[in-house]
This record gives structure tokens, sequence and C-alpha cells, in this order.
């Protein structure tokens, strides 16, 4: 749900002092730099390629100055195109070798590599570079935070206060506080000011119903518990390995079916931060026997560890100890789907929609295998995603898979409304936007050059922007190909 590597607020704070630096140039200069409100339109738009095009004209004009180059970097990092972005930052060193913001895009890019001692002293040559850097604390604090290095990372997120205002440090000190401190850090939260990006907007307030429950007076353990939970399930790995690990202190005097849950979800945690968790899982099954949460996380690991044979009878062994426990035959499935038992995986699959009773959640699981696998799309997939839309008329991905298996089996008319559906619902959603630039591509070129421009822009995972770059050369070679020739 929400990653700690997301460096979308913090290169929002970098654009916006980067774009400072695109003062207009003197007359005799050509070109000029690109316009800030232009330019800002434009990532506001997320038009990155035209952005791109603007900056690469302004980069060849101006060979001394960093600042087009820099603004390169930071829209490949949105992207998350890392080697682009990396040229683009070294190429700006070069034109200014004490560019704090060009060697704070390189930071951001070796955290993203999971290379944290560079990414750390990095974020420390930037911030001794200008100390007033927009989020060079925060940027910093986050490298401590995959190292778990908890101390650290809070005096990092407190410095960054100290120098300028950044609500994403404001949202870390409150993740931190919360174990330990339930008003220190619902009063952290609430200061986060309304007009703070929406990612943060949407973490503080996820933060704050984990919070809910409890007062000041709540055991600390059952707090930290609930935290270190809410942050699992986020996805906030680092940040839930300190709750769990303050949930496991406070708890050591719980009772066994509560020490057990708390060291199943710290293994997790600890797993998924890329740290040993083995002993944990087994510590957790010897003191509650009878529990499925240790099989479950356990088995989680050795599936990502590619143990397929191992992880499914460890998921086997959980179902008979919380049969209805939808997520568990989901799990299953997956394991059957990467083992390429599709025929298995269906039915784990249908199993988890019967134990929840058709949740939406978990029939999205189920259009995503059979859209994504292309495996019983008429029998299973439609009717799946048409029972999700029926449940949820708003559900974008659910109009997005729908469009693309009407696509892949023949149904265009209805591929291209549910398509333009899923576009109209969220804009800024690649897959529809590349899937649809698919269909049209034979009977509306400049229409899917369009969409795949659009797909190109919006993709961070690289699948559909590569798909889309061959899509456009395509479409440039089937254009030159219909241009008369000269006649001699």
């Amino acid at each position: 749900m929400y990653q700690l590597k997301q460096p979308f607020f913090i290169f929002g704070l970098l654009l916006a002092a980067s774009l400072l630096a695109c003062t207009p140039a003197p007359a005799e200069t050509p070109p000029p730099a690109p316009r800030i409100d232009v330019l800002a339109e434009l990532l506001a738009n997320k038009r990155y390629s035209e952005a791109l095009d603007l900056l690469e004209t302004a980069a060849a004009g101006r060979p001394t100055d960093p600042a087009p180059l820099i603004q390169t970097g930071q829209i490949y990092v949105r992207q998350h195109r890392w080697l682009l972005a990396e040229d683009a930052f070294n190429r700006a060193l070069a034109r200014d070798s004490a560019s704090a913001l060009a060697t704070a895009g390189l930071a951001e890019i070796r955290l993203s590599q999971d290379n944290w001692p560079q990414a750390q002293s990095l974020w420390q040559k930037a911030i001794e570079l200008n100390p007033d850097l927009p989020g060079g604390f925060t940027g910093l604090g986050r490298t401590h935070l995959f190292r778990l290095e908890f101390d650290a990372a809070r005096a990092a997120f407190a410095q960054q206060l100290e120098h300028t205002p950044d609500p994403e440090a404001e949202w870390y000190l409150a993740a931190l506080d919360a174990p330990l401190d339930v008003a220190a850090a619902s009063e952290r939260l609430l200061a986060i000011p309304p007009d703070a990006p929406a990612d943060v907007m949407a973490r503080r307030d996820y933060l704050l119903a984990a919070l809910a429950p409890f007062t000041a007076s709540s055991p600390r353990g059952e707090v930290a518990q609930a935290v270190g939970a809410a942050l699992v399930q986020a996805g906030l790995w680092p940040l839930a390995v300190n709750a769990l690990q303050i949930a496991r202190a406070e708890n050591a005097a719980a009772a066994p079916a509560k020490r057990a849950e708390t060291l199943a979800f710290l293994g997790h945690a600890l797993a998924q931060a890329g740290q040993p968790a083995l002993d944990l899982f087994e510590q957790a099954r010897q003191l509650n026997p009878d529990s499925a949460l240790p099989l479950y996380f356990y088995g989680m690991y050795l599936r990502q560890q590619e143990a397929f044979k191992a992880a499914e009878t460890l998921f086997q062994q959980a179902i008979k100890r919380d049969p209805n426990n939808a997520a568990i035959y989901a799990e299953l499935a997956q394991t059957k789907v990467q083992q390429g038992d599709f025929a298995a995986a269906e039915a784990q699959f249908e199993a988890a929609a019967g134990a929840a009773n058709n949740d939406a959640t978990i029939q999205m699981l189920r259009v995503r295998f059979h859209g994504g696998r292309g495996y019983h799309v008429l029998e299973a997939g439609i009717p799946a995603a048409e029972a999700v839309i029926a449940g949820d008329e708003g559900n974008a991905e659910a109009h997005d898979w729908l469009g693309w298996m009407y696509f892949t089996t023949g149904q265009t008319d209805k591929a291209e409304e549910q398509l333009r559906k899923a576009i109209e619902l969220d804009p800024e959603r690649a897959s529809a936007h590349y899937r649809l630039g698919r269909l049209l591509e034979k009977k509306a070129p400049e229409e899917a050059a369009e969409h795949f421009r659009r797909a190109v822009d919006l993709d961070t995972d690289g699948f559909f922007r590569d798909e889309s770059l061959k899509a456009l050369q395509r479409l440039d070679g089937d254009e030159l190909n219909m241009r008369p020739r000269n006649q001699e």
C-alpha cells in the first residue's frame, strides 16, 4: 500500500527547488530556460515526455547550466527509470560538482537499489552542501529506517524540522512515536497541514485510524501490537519492525497466544525487511501450536524464496487450523500459479472467494489471475470482473481488466467501452491507456499513439512503458510506410 521508498513527495520538494533555478536567461543567450509556469503545468499533469523534450533542448543550449539536467533526473526518478536518472544527475554534477540537488538525486537512486551505505553517504554529502535542502534530512532518515537504525532515523527527521518544515518528516516521527505515546503521535499527525501531499495525508489518516481505539492510558503492549499490525498491512516494514519490537518487549509476560501473535507479525516484518526471521516463526509455533498465523507468514516467506512445496505444506496446515481464512487460500493459489498449476490455482482462488463471501478484494485476485494469465477468461475471468463491477461501479481496475479480457476474446466494442470507463475513473491508469492504445492501433492510430504516450509517462513498473514504446515505434514505421514516395 504505502512504501518507504516512495520518492514522490521528497522529489516534489526538490523539483520545486530546482524550478526556482529556471530563471530566464539573458536575451542574447539562446535558448532560454523553460518557463517555470509551463514546466510546472506539464509536471502537475504528468506530461513527462513533453517536459523532458523542453529540458533536453534547454540542456543542449545552456551547456554550463545544471538545472535542466537536474530536473530531467528528477522526472526519471518519478518514473522509476533509474539508469536514465543516474545519467542525468551525473551530467549535472559534471557541470556543477557542488550541486546538492543532483547529489540528493543520486542518493534517492541508491536508496531505491537498496544500496543503503552509499545512499546514506550521498544524503550526508547533499546536506553538507546545503543544510536547508528540502527533504534532505528526511531522505537520510528514511535511509536509517531501512537499516533499522531507529534512533538515528528519529534524529534525522527531527533535524529536518529544525531546518525546514516537512510534513513527511512529521509523519515519520509520529509513526515512530505511535507504539509508545499515543498522545504525542496523534498531536504530530494532527499538526500536518491539510495542504500536504495526498500520499502523506492518506498515511496520516491511516495511522490516526489505527490509533483511534486507544488513549494515553491504554496498555502500551496493546497499542504497539495494533500499530505494528497496521504498519504490516500497509507494507511499511521498517516501521512495523520498530513497533513490533516494542510490542515484544511490552508483552514479554503476556499469555503464550499473545506472544505468539507478536512474534509471528515481527517475523513477517523482519523477513520482508530482508532480515533473518525463521527462529521467530518457530518460536511462535511452539508458543501456540493451534495458531494459523505463524504457518501463514512462514509459508509466505518460503513462497517468496521459491520453496513452493514447503510453502504449500505450511499453507495446508494453516487452513486446517483456520479453514475460513480467505488470505491463506489466496496465498496457496499464488503458490500454485508460480508452479504453473493453473487448474489448482483456480480452485484455490474460488475457495478464497467463498471464504470471503465474494469480497471484492479477493475477487480482484481472481480477476488478475484469469486476465493476466489468459486462463479460462470467458468461463471465469469475465464473470468475476463483472461481479466486482456490479458491486462497485467505480472500480477502475475491474473495468480495466474487463476491457482487456473482452479485447483478448475479440469483443472489441465492449472492450473499448470498459477501457474508456477505466480511464474516466482513473485518468492516470497506465495499463488502461496501453490497452486502449492496443485496441485503437489499427483503426485510430493517432489516438492510439496519444494513449501509448500517456502510458509511457505514467507507468512506474516498466512493463506498460516498454510495450508502449515498442508500439509507438510500430506506429512511426507504419506512418513512414504510408507516406508517398518521391517520383523520379
